[in-house]
């Protein structure tokens, strides 16, 4: 008989108790989270409970869909091959789950004598000897030994299905309806085989994440599919190079290609750009082939993929240079919705960056935007573009139209990634953290958008998950110069202040390494002095550069200068603006001080909080010294 880990959510917990006490009849040993002592602390014993069972039974249900928790029970499940998932209510399972057959026990079932539970008896009893703990170890001792670095069971069972989903694609049964992409060598090279491999693993995880979207193949060029990479890799010197070329899989025409050059030793690095970048052309290209109901010209389809794909590397620099790209685009094919949301893209990003910002280019996105709706009246960049066109302190019209972006794209990951960044404004940390995994999963080849989720995750205190997810993104991309400034910026705020020291010496990080040092010198022998410099510098890089705010909060609210800090935040000559370090979990003391509620008016959060019923996660702690809703109404809005 199999031991069984169950996740459900509290609002289901009588039909979870119906189920527990089904399978516990039938033999089986059920865990759930009612089996908690007192006084246990919560989510070790949770851990300790998942990582002994040999099947996991996730319940889906409306409640459970959207938990947090839920999700990443069955992440656990999946990714060690015993996730046992079953539909309580007519829903859809989360992206990353949608591929696994699922037991549908909605219309009842729930009894042991039913065609249905009798299913989910059998799936449990087939987990009793594959998901054994001794199982388990007899595989991490084999996959420590033949995988290095790769995460031991994990990488095992992923390899595994990728292997499967990818003979599945070889042709075999009917000819799918969705584009199918090759990945093969440019030749027949080692480093270029080994390269090719390394993509089509890593595009699985993009085809996992829509997986309605593509087929993959790693077929050599037959003319059977849709697009077609080829990849090559050679060295020369000290630098490693590798090349990527796109081609129409049936005409072998030329559509688009990046050359990628490292130092011999960044192989983690050429990796991860190789693929990322692949991943944005792919994207790129499945949005061209269906462009206006039709696919594209092909001139104006090579025309769209060298800017939509160079979108991501120009990102935090001025994207004017890609403008006129983007308005040939809508001008040869008006009605391709592709065009436009990059065109917006390009545009808002050049002129919010700009300093002053572009009065001019804002005037002409808002003519674009209104052109843009007339193909899609609900496209997720023009949402995200008006974004910037609020005032920075109207909050409720901001997150209004990132959530209508997010509502109406479901499966949009940059909707779901702004939401998570103005949650974390307002203080809404819990929802920040949901959204921003929901963009990873949808997002799985971009390291910007994991960094996010692990950045959301630690600013809500969730230091363990965060460190989870840190250890995913470093065994996806062993070395990548991304992960190690997640690492960083881990340690710098809630890790080893030893180890982050390290890390600046050595140029793990992009930031300003005098400021960081100073402030780590601080955490690691926090004398009066040391203390004084950190603060100093902070607030001198503050005075010239007033968008550094919150790199000044965070350093007084880590050396417990709340006064320094209120008197700041509370200063009318200072040019104050709302920034998410507010909600760190460093400053604690200072959110538990009436007087940050005089803050929170001041940067409009009073009214947002107040109008909108969304009070901030810190205003439900049991030891909160004060009502917020309380205070507020004493402030008025």
């Amino acid at each position: 008989m199999a031991s069984v880990f169950l996740s459900y959510v509290r609002a289901d917990v009588d039909r979870a108790q119906s189920i527990a006490q089904a399978l516990e009849k039938a033999g089986h040993s059920v865990w759930w989270d009612r089996h908690i002592t007192g006084g246990a602390q919560y989510s070790k014993e949770i851990e300790q409970a998942l990582k002994r069972a040999e099947a996991v039974v996730v319940l889906w249900s409306e409640h459970s869909v959207d938990s947090a928790w839920v999700r990443d029970e069955a992440a656990a499940g999946r990714d060690s091959g015993r996730l046992v998932p079953v539909r309580l209510d007519q829903v859809e399972p989360p992206l990353g789950f949608r591929q696994y057959q699922t037991i549908d026990l909605s219309k009842g079932g729930r009894r042991a004598n039913t065609p249905q539970f009798q299913t989910l008896l059998h799936a449990v009893q087939a987990l009793s000897k594959v998901g054994s703990p001794a199982a388990i170890a007899t595989a991490e001792a084999t996959g420590r030994h033949s995988l290095g670095r790769w995460p031991l069971v994990v990488a095992a069972l992923a390899l595994l299905s990728i292997a499967a989903l990818v003979m599945l694609w070889r042709g075999q049964g009917p000819k799918s309806s969705v584009p199918v992409v090759e990945v093969a060598a440019a030749d027949s090279s080692p480093g270029s085989r080994a390269l090719a491999r390394d993509l089509l693993v890593k595009l699985g995880s993009l085809q996992s994440a829509k997986a309605d979207a593509l087929q993959l193949t790693e077929q050599q060029p037959t003319g059977d599919a849709d697009l077609s990479f080829a990849v090559g890799r050679s060295s020369q010197g000290q630098f490693a190079r590798a090349n990527l070329v796109l081609f129409d899989g049936r005409t072998r025409a030329l559509l688009w290609s990046k050359d990628f050059e490292l130092p011999i030793g960044q192989q983690a690095d050429l990796q991860q750009q190789v693929a990322f970048t692949a991943g944005r052309a792919l994207k790129c290209a499945l949005e061209a082939l269906g462009g206006g109901g039709k696919a594209l010209d092909q001139p104006v389809l090579k025309l769209y993929l060298n800017g939509c794909a160079a979108i991501d590397e120009l990102a935090y620099r001025d994207l004017r240079q890609l403008i006129p790209t983007f308005l040939q685009v809508t001008a040869k094919a008006p009605a391709f919705e592709g065009g436009w949301a990059k065109l917006i893209q390009a545009e808002v990003l050049s002129a919010v960056n700009s300093s002053p910002r572009d009065a001019a280019l804002l005037a002409v996105l808002k003519q674009h935007i209104a052109q843009a709706r007339k193909v899609n009246p609900d496209l997720a960049e023009a949402y995200l573009a008006e974004v910037e066109l609020v005032a920075p302190m109207n909050h409720i019209e901001r997150l209004r139209l990132v959530d209508l972006a997010a509502e109406r794209n479901p499966t949009h990951p940059e909707p779901l990634a702004a939401s998570a960044y103005y949650l974390r404004f307002v203080g809404r940390m819990n929802e920040a953290v949901d959204n921003a995994r929901r963009a990873s999963e949808l997002e799985p080849l971009a390291p910007s958008i994991r960094n996010d989720y692990i950045a959301a995750l630690a600013y809500a205190g969730q230091f363990d998950r965060a460190r989870h997810e840190l250890e995913r993104a470093e065994q996806l991309w062993p070395g990548a110069s991304a992960v190690r400034d997640a690492r960083f910026l881990m340690q710098l705020r809630f890790g080893d202040p030893k180890e982050a020291l390290r890390l600046s010496r050595l140029g793990a990080s992009s930031r300003t390494p005098q400021l960081d040092q100073s402030f780590l010198r601080a955490r690691i022998d926090p004398t009066h002095d040391n203390i004084e410099v950190a603060v100093q510098q902070a607030r001198s890089l503050f005075d010239r550069e007033p968008a550094t705010l919150g790199t000044l909060v965070q350093t007084l609210g880590a050396f417990d200068r709340e006064e320094e800090l209120l008197s700041l935040l509370l200063d009318p000559r200072k040019p104050i603006k709302v920034t998410g370090q507010l909600f760190h979990p460093t400053l604690r003391e200072l959110r538990h001080d009436p007087r940050f509620m005089l803050v929170a008016k001041r940067l409009g959060l009073l009214a947002y909080w107040q109008k909108s019923g969304k009070w901030p996660d810190f205003c439900f702690e049991p030891d909160l010294a004060y009502d917020c809703k309380a205070e507020a109404s004493k402030l008025g809005t």
